[in-house]
Order: structure tokens, then sequence, then C-alpha cells
């Protein structure tokens, strides 16, 4: 995959994004989308496969990493791919539409209209996200596929946080709330969208992601060295999250939360959720 050209911007932090829109945060997206597509042994998603799929909609798009592969996969379809910050220049394939749009507000497709709809960490960024993701099923065709991959923004450990992490926590989930953010998205992805009367099945894969990436699954560790790599990168290289230095407190707090999550002795890891859902 070609790589982003060295530009810098920043998305205005009301608009929730937490981490900078520049070339770092590109390839920091590349990345994890490489990882994530070991993990899928090379699938878009852990679901069964799909054929004879005409359109295809990415939400929240990012480096359009996922769109790009779903264009190669799926070389007769249409990939809309959307988000609210421009893309890197690179080449695209030509069965890729992108559109510069915000989720939050109306799209402009027709009401089931797509085969496929994916979203990756995508939810855990939006205000009033259950409306955002029934105004997105409202856009699948009957027995269309919704795929979506959601991380929680906090650690866990089953024998119990360190100090450090404990209060990083706390500040975080205090500053999402305060802007009306949910970071706690995936732990009840699954049971939102098994409420929902649009949907006729919903499966839901719990991934423990150990930040030390230790695990007696080799596939949940080869995650947690990912998700980690990506998560870190985020914490600490992306000048967007300067709030994390004025919310938690100083560098030197900043450098203990990140010795915490990366102790062998510890079991401290992130929670992502692997969702596959099919519409009436």
């Amino acid at each position: 995959m070609a790589p982003v050209a060295e530009t810098r911007a920043f998305e205005d932090m009301k608009r929730q994004y937490y981490v900078s829109n520049d070339a770092e945060e590109w390839e920091r997206l590349d990345e994890m989308h490489k990882g994530i597509d070991i993990y899928l042994g090379h699938k878009l998603s852990l679901g069964p496969d799909v054929y004879n799929v005409e359109k295809i909609l990415e939400i929240g798009c990012g480096s359009c990493a996922w769109a790009i592969q779903a264009a190669e996969v799926y070389p007769e379809a249409i990939v809309n791919a959307i988000d609210k910050s421009a893309l890197p220049p690179r080449p695209l394939p030509s069965n890729i539409r992108f559109m510069q749009l915000d989720v939050t507000e109306s799209l402009p497709f027709e009401p089931a209209s797509f085969d496929i709809i994916h979203a990756r960490y995508v939810f855990v960024h939006l205000p009033n996200w259950k409306n955002v993701l029934e105004n997105v099923i409202s856009l699948l065709k009957p027995k269309g596929w919704l795929w979506i991959e959601e991380i929680d923004g906090c650690f866990y450990d089953d024998q119990g946080l360190g100090p450090s992490l404990k209060m990083f926590n706390k500040k975080f989930l205090s500053y999402s709330r305060a802007s009306n953010i949910d970071i706690l998205v995936a732990s009840s992805l699954a049971s939102v969208l098994q409420e929902l009367e649009s949907l006729s099945e919903v499966h839901n894969v719990a991934i423990r992601c150990p930040t030390n990436g230790k695990d007696n699954s080799p596939n949940n560790g080869w995650m947690g060295q990912i998700m980690w790599a990506s998560f870190r990168r985020a914490l600490t290289e992306t000048k967007a999250l300067g709030w994390l230095t004025n919310e938690f407190g100083t560098s030197k707090q900043t450098e203990e939360v990140l010795q915490e999550a990366e102790d062998p002795l510890r079991n401290v890891y992130l929670q992502v959720h692997m969702t596959w859902s099919r519409k009436k």
C-alpha cells in the first residue's frame, strides 16, 4: 500500500476524534489495519463470505485501508468510503468512491441500498451513537450485512489495575462523558444490536488484547501487540492528544501509565469486540 504524504492537519477536538488528522495518524491506521488483516486471515470480517455484492459502504474510513482491500476483494462492486476528514493522497482502486461526510449528519444515500456496511472503531468517537447506528442500518438492503469492530477506550485487569491505569480510566471516562461520548461502546454493542428489530441475526466475538502481548491464545497475543502498538502511538505521538497531559497530569504520569500497561507481571488488556449482523 502506498505511503501517505507528509502533511500536517488536526481536527477540532470538539468534533470528537481524539487524535490528529495527519500523516502520522494515517500511518498508524494503516499499520493497525495490516495487523487486524493478519488476525482475520486476510478476510474483511469474521462473518461468512458474501456473494453477489454490488455496493459497499464504509463509514469512518480513515486512511481508506479497509476500503481499498474491499475494493480488491469485490472488484465488480462500488465501494463508498466516507469520513469527515480528507483522505490522504494515495492511489485508489477505480471502484472506490470517497466522500468527505460526517456520519452524524444526514447522508446522501438511498435507504436499503448497500449489501455490506463496515465500521471500525467509529462509534466510540460519536455522540448519540445508538441513533447513528440505526440510521446506518437503514441504508442496508434486506439480508445485507453489518460488520463492526469496536474497542473500549479503557484498560482492564482481572486482578485489579495499578494506580496510574485506574486514574487514566477515571479521567478518560470523565472527559468523554463531558463530551457526550461513550468510550465503552464495544462492551454494550452486541446487546444493543440484539435489541434492534431490524436485524435477524447478531454475532459477536470479544477479544482480550493483552498490552504486554502475552496470552495463552497466540491470536489474542497478536491482537494485543497490534492494538497496544496503535493505542500507544495515539497516546504518545499525536499532538492532538495534548488533552491527555491537561486532563490527566504530567508526562511523568503518562509514562507511568505506559509502564503499568506493559508490565510483564500484570495482565492488563484492551477489549475489542467484532460483530457481524444481518438485516431482516
